[in-house]
């Protein structure tokens, strides 16, 4: 229940643009009432069932515009580097390393 996502989140986005702070609260039944009367958008990424962890997910892709998964982070002190087997994790320079040291 709520505005469909499609409709609103141009709205959202562009206040999250601007800086302003963005709170999500997932949830149908299990969230109190009185959360719905305190929030700006009640906002449904659907009209059908799914898990809370994929209407956030759909909404958090839909606030980023897909772009999130080849954002940089200035100040990250990781970066994964995609490969189709294991994992490569590079430190970046002047970060800690995985003991803590620099």
């Amino acid at each position: 229940y709520g505005i469909n996502l499609p409709d609103i989140i141009g709205e959202i986005r562009e206040k999250w643009k601007a800086g302003k702070d963005l709170l999500v609260i997932v949830g149908g039944e299990k969230v109190p009432g009185e959360v719905f009367g305190l929030a700006d958008y009640n906002v449904a990424v659907s009209n059908q069932p799914h898990s809370e962890v994929a209407a956030l997910a759909t909404f958090l892709d839909w606030l980023q515009e897909g772009k999130e998964l080849t954002r940089e982070y200035p100040n990250a002190r990781l970066k994964i580097i995609p490969q189709s087997r294991g994992k490569k994790v590079l430190v970046l320079k002047g970060s800690a390393d995985e003991t803590g040291n620099k």
